[in-house]
């Protein structure tokens, strides 16, 4: 019997009769009944469940498994027909929805036929174009001699296949020297899934209200991010509107934040965006602006291809054992043919250490190599590249809708060498960037230079350069890491594309204008962390800024060191920050986009903070929660203690609070708060209190999302920018596992909030809680979107009342065990149990049933069935008894 001739049985939230037992599989289930459970019990004495659900026993070990038709109670068919079930992995001849595993890795879900031999043996029938999709090469594929199909084992050398039935699982086995080579972690163009045409509106609202020595404030917010998809083409926008009472007054507004149109181009790794967006901002400064940009999507690329790893190369003499360690731990690990080999996989790990490269050759001989690993974040893979494209007009300064094209170039060159280019062009400024990244054995080294060419506020012609550096190194005898190092020097020519324009703007208007890079002269920044073992983590971190006018010199850093002792965890940090003052300007609010430019002369300022903070586990009312405290000491501000305690509420993990009390030295006032979150199937609500001296505070919040597809409207958490649908008919209540709190609705569709582009996600339901009348046929698939792109899961259900038949024949003998039963669509439902007992589900609420233990007309009889002459009460089986009077339909096997 096939899995598209399977019917889902089974119980949700009841007892099973002890009669038979049932066995729930990925995509089906299957009913058993009562002589399955005998046959089970007739094995060896060590054939326990756990064995059964072992890793299969070669087939010679699984031949010595015999079931004793003496133990079985009942009326049996015959030995013959008895034997099959002491056939390992019996299958039945016709198509099945199957997991494909090529040599161990989850290639793809498909309807797969399985045909019977000459010999009665039954295999998976699999064609040249199937064995190609599965990397096999064309060369090592066996034509067919015939039209007929012909098990793996024949047509590729050393293959094998194995079925497994209860899971639903083929595993096919091809030698590593016949299969094409493909990236670790790879989905193929054609397995990506597009989605559905739909429309969705992610909201988040909230309402906060204070008062204040008698004056009360009231503030509003509603944020929409919204969306239509399109086949490939998304359509988003996002905005928010505000509104706010104070004192009598109030004031509303409508601010649009990006209204934009985007495609995937996976054929060429890249991302075509329409409308507002950003540049990019690996090379130069990002730019907010309205146009067309062309870059790069990383996310299209296999998880061994992200971010930076070198190149491995060597020879190996005999078939080898290749190792590959990194600070003691084995990264990857493979064997390799004699000769010259490569190994361009490898994941990307932390920018910590060398590679030490171990060959174990066949005879004995080992030998060791090191290849350099330090990476700072533009370092590239070799032969791997990167590129952006934007034309368009600036839309982030009021007034200035300045044309512009940024473009960037990067390649990785080698395995310690990535070279860079750009250039950005615009009336009257042009800028060009040179650069390249160097890794070595003392760590990476980034170097760019821009020159940059513009007109200032007199009109006059105005070169300059910046020149930039980052270095990253790790020290392992001492686990000191160096995580990133910047210097930064300009001359004093040298403009950013924002500020010549935003320079040219202010002095339109009369005013100065000034910014965070305006006449920058230096820039120094470090992280340096000290892994101290079981003593804990010493951090160091620092910059330092200065300016040729208008703006003082920028100072911080911050010094910190954390442990834990057991349960317990502790930090103490001492920072200290100077932010220079301005000398009446024009202050840039990037990376924002309303372009509001404001008159503010401002003061130097140092702020000094001290911090102290403890936290560890609690457990109340057997939920999980955690109680921290600090203490913290700052300019201008005194002493200030808080304490919190944060938790579950319930063990579903949907209800989630907060309590905190404070008190703040500079103010002598103390305050206690308390906010709450409740996460619900459509919709996350949360609420907060909080009271003080002279003050109080409250506010509520609601986040969710609204989908419109095919199927109608669907509410749900807060989606992702790649999100799912679910259907499944009548399966209310199911939950989407992962998916926020989302359960199927009484229209029969959830929401799966978060799906991740270009990669397997598996998509499941748990039926607990689930109606009594519903059975879900598959609990899990598989589905690799696009990104943004909204796909529909649609999982099969079976509705109908479930029936115990007791069953007999007309002189009052017992039904054969063992017996095949089959519904009016000659769907496989079960077997005949022990006693005669049928299990199944009734789809209609009459109907007929038929059981067969052979092919002859004398080897068949027809059960009928009328559920609306039953008594209706609360249990979710309807019991009753029946006579199975002879049937003279056709073979049941063909359908």
């Amino acid at each position: 019997m096939s899995v598209d001739q399977i019917t889902a049985f089974g119980f949700h939230g009841h007892p099973k009769p002890q009669f038979f037992f049932e066995a729930q599989r990925r995509t089906h289930f299957l009913a058993i009944s009562a002589n399955t459970a005998a046959l089970i019990l007739a094995a060896p004495a060590h054939a326990t469940s756990s064995s059964i659900e072992s890793t299969p026993l070669p087939p010679v070990q699984m031949a010595a498994y015999q079931f004793n038709n003496k133990l079985l109670v009942g009326k049996p068919i015959s030995s013959s027909s008895m034997d099959r079930f002491n056939q390992p992995n019996l299958v039945d001849p016709g198509r099945y929805l199957v997991d494909v595993f090529i040599n161990g890795n989850f290639h793809s879900r498909t309807t797969i036929e399985f045909i019977a031999s000459q010999n009665n043996a039954v295999f998976a029938c699999l064609d040249d174009p199937f064995l190609k999709s599965l990397g096999v090469q064309a060369s090592h594929i066996s034509p067919q001699t015939d039209s007929s199909c012909a098990p793996v084992e024949q047509r590729v050398q050393g293959a094998t296949a194995v079925f497994d039935l209860p899971k639903l699982r083929l595993d096919i086995s091809v030698p590593q020297a016949f299969m094409s080579k493909s990236p670790v972690g790879s989905v193929k163009v054609a397995e990506l899934d597009a989605g559905e045409s739909m429309a969705f509106f992610n909201y988040d609202g909230n309402y906060y209200r204070s008062s204040a020595y008698g004056v009360s404030s009231d503030y509003s917010y509603l944020g929409l991010n919204s969306g239509i998809n399109l086949g490939l083409w998304r359509l988003r926008q996002q905005g928010n509107y505000n509104y706010q009472t104070n004192a009598g007054n109030s004031a509303g507004h409508w601010n649009t934040i990006r209204s934009y149109a985007q495609r995937a181009l996976p054929d060429i790794n890249s991302e075509l965006t329409l409308g507002d967006n950003y540049t990019n901002s690996n090379l130069f400064s990002s730019i907010g602006f309205r146009g067309v940009s062309l870059s790069t999507d990383e996310r299209i690329l296999p998880n061994s291809q992200l971010g930076y790893a070198p190149v491995v190369r060597g020879v190996a003499l005999t078939h080898a054992r290749i190792t590959i360690r990194q600070a003691g731990h084995i990264i990857y690990q493979t064997t390799v043919a004699p000769g010259p080999f490569v190994i361009d996989d490898l994941n990307a790990t932390s920018f910590q250490g060398d590679l030490n490269v171990e060959v174990d050759e066949a005879d004995g001989r080992v030998a060791r190599f090191t290849v350099p690993f330090s990476a700072v974040p533009d370092l590239l893979r070799e032969g791997a590249s990167r590129y952006s494209i934007s034309v368009g007009e600036v839309r982030q300064i009021v007034d200035v809708n300045a044309g512009f094209l940024d473009a960037t170039y990067q390649r990785g060159l080698s395995n310690s060498l990535t070279a860079n280019v750009g250039v950005r062009l615009a009336s009257d400024y042009q800028s060009y960037l040179a650069g390249a990244v160097v890794g070595t054995k003392l760590g990476a080294l980034g170097i760019n230079g821009i020159f940059s060419q513009s007109r200032d506020i007199d009109n006059e012609r105005i070169r300059g350069w910046r020149a930039a550096t980052t270095y990253s190194y790790t020290y392992q005898p001492t686990s000191t890491s160096l995580s990133l190092a910047s210097y930064r020097y300009s001359t004093k020519g040298y403009r950013d594309l924002l500020d010549a324009l935003g320079a040219r703007s202010a002095n339109r208007n009369g005013q100065t204008w000034t910014s965070s890079t305006f006449q920058q002269r230096n820039q120094f920044s470090a992280n340096i962390n000290q892994n101290l073992g079981r003593f804990g983590q010493l951090y160091l971190s620092g910059s330092v800024s200065d300016y040729y006018d208008g703006k003082d010199k920028d100072t911080q850093f911050q010094l910190g060191y954390s442990n834990s002792y057991q349960s317990i965890s502790y930090n103490l940090s001492v920072s200290r920050q100077q932010v220079g003052a301005f000398q009446n300007a024009i202050v840039s609010n990037f990376p924002t986009n309303t372009g509001q430019q404001v008159n503010q002369t401002t003061a130097s300022s140092n702020t000094n903070l001290f911090m102290f903070s403890v936290s560890f586990p609690l457990t109340l009312g057997g939920n999980t929660a955690s109680m921290s405290s600090s203490v913290s000491n700052q300019t201008n501000s005194g002493s200030n203690v808080q304490t919190s305690i944060a938790g579950i509420a319930d063990a579903a993990q949907t209800l989630s609070y907060g309590i905190n009390v404070a008190h703040q030295e500079s103010q002598g006032q103390s305050s206690a708060g308390i906010n709450v979150q409740k996460q619900l199937p459509s919709v996350t609500l949360g609420g907060s209190y909080s009271l003080g001296q002279h003050f109080w505070q409250t506010g509520i919040n609601a986040r969710g999302a609204l989908v419109a597809h095919s199927g109608g409207l669907t509410l749900g958490p807060y989606l992702g920018d790649t999100f799912g649908v679910i259907e499944a008919k009548g399966a209310e209540g199911a939950e989407v596992r992962n998916g926020g709190g989302a359960r199927i609705d009484s229209k029969g569709y959830a929401l799966i909030p978060y799906l991740v582009p270009y990669r397997y996600n598996d998509i499941s339901l748990d039926s607990k809680g689930i109606n009594d009348n519903a059975e879900i046929e598959g609990s899990q698939y598989r589905s690799a979107p696009y990104a943004g792109a909204s796909v529909k899961i649609k999982f099969s259900t079976r509705l109908g009342r479930a029936v115990l038949i007791a069953a007999k024949l007309p002189d009052g003998s017992m039904l054969p065990l063992g017996s095949n039963v089959y519904n009016g669509e000659k769907v496989v439902v079960g077997m005949v149990g022990q006693g005669g007992k049928i299990y199944a589900r009734a789809a209609n609420e009459q109907g007929n049933l038929t059981v067969a233990w052979g092919n002859a007309e004398d080897q068949r009889c027809v059960i009928s069935y009328d559920l609306s002459t039953l008594p209706v009460d609360d249990q979710p089986l309807f019991k009753f008894k029946a006579v199975c009077v002879p049937s003279v339909e056709g073979d049941l096997n063909k359908s």
